[in-house]
């Protein structure tokens, strides 16, 4: 698998990926959640394989099957994905040896680079799943926390004739290591990316760069919903992204400390505009109980050209969808979607990204197997 690396040009109206109904196992065996992009028309889904290499699964453009391949590496945790200016699928991993790494595949001609460490060293003790972001200036950067909870931050410094990376600097402190996950995404109307974590003391915190493109100078992080009456004790991790009703991030997550009989998912709108805005913590929707959400794992929010729309998981292993709607006055539709059929092999840890409309999703199930479905929302 290791062939020369080259670039390619590639006809992205030349294929697609059909919208499905239901879940389909596309087989592997890996740990962890799944990291998915939609690259040149296809969908690829990136693992930690069950013997710490990355696996790639190529999506059929039915969305019912695929075809497995590995691209070396010695994973501790997920991998992170995103489209590299290189032309290329930039694929980041935090290995067995501590260093956070960077290789760069194309899909197309099944050639990748070598794995190498990014920022030039390795500053602190690294863990848990590494987050990979485009920026405004479409170039890269990283994200990692360390295992005394400080978020640490670089970004690609060029991009030709070779890439380069800055070093690792830190952006704050205080966060839990242990969460599932965090998040880091792009606000489209002003091209900042925020991150958003979750504290040692259960809170979700913000942080959001001062200027768009690369830029190391980041506002200190903020309690996200401050002044909620009760402040919600958050689980896992932060559900993000941006919103373009409100201009604005949208934010959601699993409250361990709801009464008995109350909906634990909770959001967060805040907006510019008094008559649509939820700076405070308040419940999704109109949820009946057995809507409610399993809270071991962490829900996640795509934004769907714009429109967010939440993904979570129920008791019974039923995958749900709601859409945000400027119509409705809770900020949230009243139509819960049930996505696909439940199957009790699932495990909630699911990843989402948008494929023509069209919300992908990748969950791992319980035998180490990746459960698919492309879903248009209704």
């Amino acid at each position: 698998m290791n062939k020369p690396f080259e670039f390619t040009e590639v006809d992205l109206s030349a294929v697609s990926l059909a919208a499905t109904t239901d879940w389909a196992n596309l087989g592997g065996a890996f740990r962890g959640t799944p990291q998915q992009i939609f690259y040149g028309g296809s969908m690829y889904v990136f693992t930690r394989n069950t013997d710490n290499t990355l696996g790639m699964c190529t999506v059929a453009t039915s969305g019912e099957s695929g075809s497995w391949s590995k691209w070396g590496g010695t994973l501790q945790f997920n991998p992170s994905v995103a489209p590299s200016p290189n032309g290329t699928i930039a694929v980041i991993g935090l290995m067995q040896a501590g260093q956070v790494q960077v290789s760069y595949i194309n899909p197309f001609i099944g050639s990748y680079t070598p794995w190498t460490t990014i920022g030039g060293g390795t500053p602190t003790t690294f863990t848990g799943a590494p987050v990979l972001a485009v920026n405004s200036n479409q170039r890269l950067e990283a994200f990692s926390l360390d295992t005394s909870g400080n978020l640490w931050h670089a970004y690609q410094t060029a991009v030709a004739p070779t890439i380069t990376w800055s070093n690792w600097s830190k952006l704050g402190g205080g966060f839990n290591p242990q969460a599932q996950e965090f998040n880091v995404f792009l606000l489209q109307n002003s091209g900042q990316l925020q991150a958003v974590v979750l504290g040692k003391d259960n809170n979700l915190y913000q942080s959001t760069q001062y200027a768009g493109g690369g830029a190391d100078s980041w506002s200190a992080f903020a309690v996200v919903g401050a002044g909620s009456n009760p402040m919600p004790q958050f689980v896992n991790g932060p559900a993000a992204n941006f919103c373009s009703n409100t201009n604005n991030a949208t934010y959601a997550g699993c409250n361990s400390q709801s009464a008995q009989g109350q909906n634990p998912l909770v959001f967060c709108a805040p907006s510019s505009n008094p008559s649509y805005n939820f700076p405070t913590w308040g419940g999704v929707g109109n949820l009946t109980a057995d809507q409610y959400p399993m809270l071991s794992v962490a829900p996640l929010i795509v934004s769907n050209a714009g429109t967010p729309q939440l993904v979570w998981m129920t008791n019974a292993r039923q995958v749900l969808l709601v859409s945000q709607s400027l119509a409705s006055p809770t900020f949230w539709m009243n139509n819960v979607q049930p996505v696909g059929s439940a199957n009790p092999r699932f495990t909630g840890l699911i990843n989402a990204v948008i494929s023509n409309g069209a919300v992908s999703l990748a969950q791992a199930n319980a035998d180490g197997s990746l459960s698919y479905i492309n879903y248009l929302p209704q």
